[in-house]
């Protein structure tokens, strides 16, 4: 099913696959949500739409406020950003762009007479390099390493590639951990716990990737994830019972070796503010951080 243009939106499925995936693959843009798999994943949260305009894929977040991702595509944008703000005008009080990825910025908003781009820190994706990330040589490393040695010496685990015969087992343990996480509870827990059976019930069709490590033949610990443009391998999902110590950096480890070691680099998403989650990717030793804006008409 083509797209609908501009402005007509329609709710994404997965007859869009091809049509996103061959437009983000054109015009690259290097933030971790413009992928096909997070569009759909997240498509009921968010109430995610697409069209097209002027040959740019327009991704509508159709839920109070109202907002516009990062147009993807270099078709006459100077027309397409004033035909979008335009429209957002008749729909919202502060109609903006949301998830606006630094290169874009750079071309199209930091000169423009109309537009302002304000930065999002909590936005921010981190970058590593998968070498470091799988051989963690070096001073910088040496409490990952530890707690992986002491993980393997404790421990007899198998790390599988997850394939559609292993997806009722994957989602056994999604339910575990959310069961011991009182997902229910928290709306972020809850909106993650939503995008995860979607990327498990939809593995197949959606050409992801996935690991996961066995203990006395249970799942433990899952990753999702996919090749991005130049080079990069985004991580979507990654979770791990926290009972076992040193599990999260032997999945992190084992991943990057069997299903993204052609990748130079690879994106590990945001930490939403979060100072906890900030800290643990700190650790890792982020070779970039891809900065994010929000994108408004100057007053």
């Amino acid at each position: 099913m083509q797209i609908s243009k501009f402005p007509e939106f329609q709710e994404i499925d997965l007859s869009h696959r091809t049509q996103v995936t061959d437009l983000l693959k054109k015009c690259p843009l290097e933030a971790s949500e413009y992928t096909f798999t997070n569009m759909f994943a997240f498509r009921s949260t968010y109430n995610f739409k697409l069209s097209i305009l002027q040959d740019n894929l327009i991704i509508l977040k159709d839920k109070d406020p109202l907002s516009v991702f990062c147009p993807a595509g270099n078709s006459n944008m100077g027309v397409v950003l004033d035909d979008l703000f335009d429209w957002m005008k008749d729909m919202t009080s502060e109609p903006c762009l949301e998830r606006v990825p630094e290169s874009f910025v750079s071309n199209y908003i930091e000169d423009s007479e109309r537009f302002i781009a304000r930065e999002e820190r909590d936005h921010f994706d981190y970058v590593y390099d998968v070498r470091n990330m799988i051989e963690l040589k070096g001073r910088k490393y040496h409490d990952k390493r530890n707690k992986i040695n002491k993980f393997r010496n404790l421990y007899e685990y198998e790390y599988v590639t997850i394939t559609p015969d292993l997806v009722d087992e994957c989602l056994e343990f999604e339910d575990d951990w959310c069961e011991v996480k009182e997902c229910e509870k928290y709306y972020g827990l809850e909106k993650e716990r939503c995008a995860i059976l979607q990327m498990l019930y939809n593995f197949d069709n959606l050409k992801i990737k996935g690991g996961a490590i066995r203990l006395g033949g249970r799942i433990e610990a899952l990753t999702l994830g996919e090749s991005m443009p130049n080079e990069t391998f985004v991580i979507h999902v990654e979770k791990a019972n926290t009972d076992i110590p040193g599990l999260y950096q032997a999945i992190n480890q084992e991943f990057l070796i069997h299903e993204a070691g052609d990748n130079l680099f690879v994106n590990r998403e945001q930490d939403l503010g979060m100072k906890g989650l900030r800290q643990s990717k700190m650790s890792y030793n982020p070779v970039k951080l891809i900065r994010k804006f929000r994108v408004m008409m100057k007053q």
